[in-house]
């Protein structure tokens, strides 16, 4: 595929598919390797996570292809020629426990790849409880 021409949604609406679908590959094929993530921390903040394969390792410790979260893009919409801000909503069950939660995400796109992301959860500490415990 040449990343070049593919626009800012369809490479976030490819990346959240192939979470939905637990593809470690397609969602790491999206991603630019100096890529900058701020992820949602328990006390509501956000840390900072360098690189597409620090992101990755992030997402295989959650372990989705076990648990099979359902993910649903809410909303999407184009900020800027290359940022998109989107809402998903997330439901899985995992150790006796079940989450419903919703996540806004603020993505940057160059080059056919997600250079940055801002996340923000509304339920961020029992989300972390959820897939830390």
């Amino acid at each position: 595929m040449d990343h070049q021409e593919v626009s800012p949604e369809a490479v976030v609406r490819r990346f959240i598919g192939a979470f939905a679908e637990y593809d470690y590959d397609k969602m790491a094929e999206c991603l630019a390797d100096n890529a900058l993530f701020h992820i949602t921390t328990a006390d509501g903040g956000s840390k900072l996570v360098h690189g597409g394969d620090a992101f990755m390792a992030s997402v295989r410790q959650m372990d989705i292809k076990t648990v099979r979260p359902l993910v649903a893009i809410t909303q999407i919409l184009s900020v800027r020629d290359d940022q998109v801000l989107l809402m998903i909503e997330v439901e899985a069950e995992r150790k006796g426990r079940k989450l419903h939660n919703f996540a806004a995400y603020l993505v940057e796109v160059k080059d056919g790849r997600i250079c940055h992301m801002h996340m923000v959860e509304a339920l961020p500490a029992y989300s972390d409880s959820f897939w830390n415990d």
